[in-house]
């Protein structure tokens, strides 16, 4: 597969991941804000959370002070912000620019599916979504996104490219996953608030059925960062990422033979081998910036491996070429 192929499935994935996921972290945030806390110091707690989430990438000048992360605001920059890399509405349009890069690769439902996102998206508006309802809108685009993800294992090829693309998602997934866990300010927080981190990530029933006693924040954070069958775990996308780079390699398990597979490895192993105890002992916060470190690392080494940028050499000109020329 061409190396701008394997980048433009990689980033489509990753983006509509990213898509979804701040439009579920948004709509979360909007009606527990309708439920909870309604104009207290949590709301705005909890709309400073969302911001940090959705404006992942942008520059710090771009981001509102924290005085200024109310709903409106924080809406607007991470649904409809053009200038910020993460909002709903650039994640989409950066998706569909791959897609149409890959057009020839993609089968027409998944081009489709983009591709109408991406226009439903466009025409709405700030006013327009206020009307009827910011969770409606956001509910569409989670929607629409998950299905991006089932037509793309249905109707694609589970080939390099289909592999590319289960990189990105998983990738973005851990990454997010973590980010969201960074938010919470400490296992002392109140229940309501790990409640709210684990509806942002999908697990909230997930959870309560795999418990087996009484319920508490290290439990909860264990479980988004270490359950081996939560789809939406770092655990469980850390494997999903080690076997999409054995596929391409066709490296056998247990072994590797890149950058990229030794760092995926070392990452499946931290979050395999770990539990609640140890991130008590451990701390939070230096847990999950340790992870995000060890991803950050990784996504370097998979495009260093698979689409590195190869600066091309230009023999200098003398003065006799150049009048020539």
């Amino acid at each position: 597969m061409l190396s701008r192929h394997a980048e433009s499935f990689f980033w489509l994935s990753r983006n509509v991941e990213r898509a979804e996921t701040v439009a579920r972290v948004l709509d979360v945030t909007y009606t527990r804000s309708m439920d909870l806390h309604t104009g207290g110091t949590w709301e705005q707690r909890s709309w400073r959370a969302a911001l940090a989430i959705g404006m992942l990438g942008a520059a710090p000048s771009a981001a509102p002070a924290p005085a200024d992360a109310t709903a409106a605001n924080v809406l607007e920059r991470c649904v409809f912000d053009k200038d910020n890399p993460s909002s709903i509405r650039a994640s989409i349009a950066i998706a569909r620019t791959n897609a149409i890069g890959l057009r020839a690769e993609l089968s027409s439902e998944v081009w489709e599916h983009i591709n109408q996102l991406h226009l439903d998206v466009q025409e709405q508006s700030g006013s327009s979504v206020a009307e009827r309802g910011p969770s409606r809108f956001l509910r569409v685009v989670r929607d629409r996104c998950q299905a991006i993800a089932g037509v793309s294992d249905a109707t694609l090829p589970h080939v390099d490219g289909w592999n590319f693309m289960q990189l990105g998602r998983f990738v973005e997934r851990a990454s997010l996953a973590s980010r969201i866990l960074a938010t919470a300010a400490s296992f002392d927080d109140p229940w309501p608030e790990w409640q709210r981190l684990l509806e942002m990530c999908c697990a909230s029933f997930p959870f309560a059925r795999a418990a087996t006693h009484l319920q508490s924040p290290p439990d909860a954070a264990a479980f988004i960062l270490f359950n081996p069958t939560f789809p939406r775990s770092v655990n469980f996308c850390a494997n999903r990422i080690d076997a999409a780079l054995h596929r391409l390699s066709q490296s056998p398990d247990r072994a590797y033979t890149d950058g990229a597979e030794k760092l995926a490895g070392r990452l499946c192993a931290a979050v395999t081998f770990a539990d609640a105890a140890d991130i008590v002992a451990d701390g939070l916060h230096p847990f999950v910036r340790a992870v995000l470190t060890a991803l950050d690392s990784l996504v370097g080494s998979i495009q260093n491996v698979y689409f590195p940028r190869v600066p091309i050499a230009v023999a200098p000109l003398n003065r006799t070429d150049a009048l020539a020329g």
